[in-house]
This record gives C-alpha cells, structure tokens and sequence, in this order.
C-alpha cells in the first residue's frame, strides 16, 4: 500500500491520471469501445489509448482504494492506496457497492488531489 504522493512520483502514473474516470465507464472506454460513438460515449480512440484510476474493492475487508491503469488489452494493479478509511466507506455506501469496482466520491477525489498537491 502506497499513499499517493508516492505513486506519483512515476511521471507516467502522474500522466495517465484520469481523476473522474469512474470504473465502470472505464469498461465502456476500453472494452466495448466499438459502439460507444454512435452513443455519444467517450470511447478510446485506438488502441493504444489508456489510463489510470481509482476504484475501490468492496469485496476486501475493509475495503481498500485501489490504483489501476486499463488500455484497450491490459488491466494492471498499480497500488492500493492509502486514505483514510472513512471516506473509503462512504463511497462504497454512496455507490451502495458489492463488488470490486466501486467508483469514488467527490469528497476522496478532493482529498486524494489534497494530497498529491503536497508532493509538488
């Protein structure tokens, strides 16, 4: 488990940051990328396209923050993250999330970007 301003130390975590990337249209960007124009949908562009984002596993006890970058053909961990886990819990509560791919709420995506503005 890293905190943030750790993770970001990688300049090409730090690049690849989509902030309000909530995971499940993370699935819409990079798996059913074909249809999403038609749609109006933000969709990848090629194949090559990706990014990093947050989501969180409720299926861990407690549940944990994690950091994961997604392209057209990879899904990779990059870290869980340390945050305090109230605010862990009240996403999962918000979202009324089960499963392993809980979106964030506002108020840990400010603390989140709270935090990595320490490390400039």
């Amino acid at each position: 488990m890293k905190n943030i301003r750790d993770i970001l130390n990688d300049k090409e975590i730090e690049r690849l940051i989509d902030w309000d990337l909530h995971p499940f249209d993370a699935v819409t960007r990079y798996l059913e990328w074909g249809t999403n124009w038609s749609r109006g949908l933000s969709h990848a562009k090629s194949c090559n396209e990706e990014s990093a984002y947050f989501k969180i596993n409720a299926t861990a006890s407690p549940a944990r923050l994690m950091l994961v970058r997604q392209s057209h053909s990879n899904y990779e961990l990059v870290s869980e993250v340390e945050a305090p886990q109230d605010l862990i819990d009240a996403s999962v509560s918000h979202f009324a999330c089960k499963n392993r791919a809980c979106g964030i709420t506002e108020d840990l995506r400010t603390w989140l970007k709270t935090e990595a503005a320490k490390s400039v």
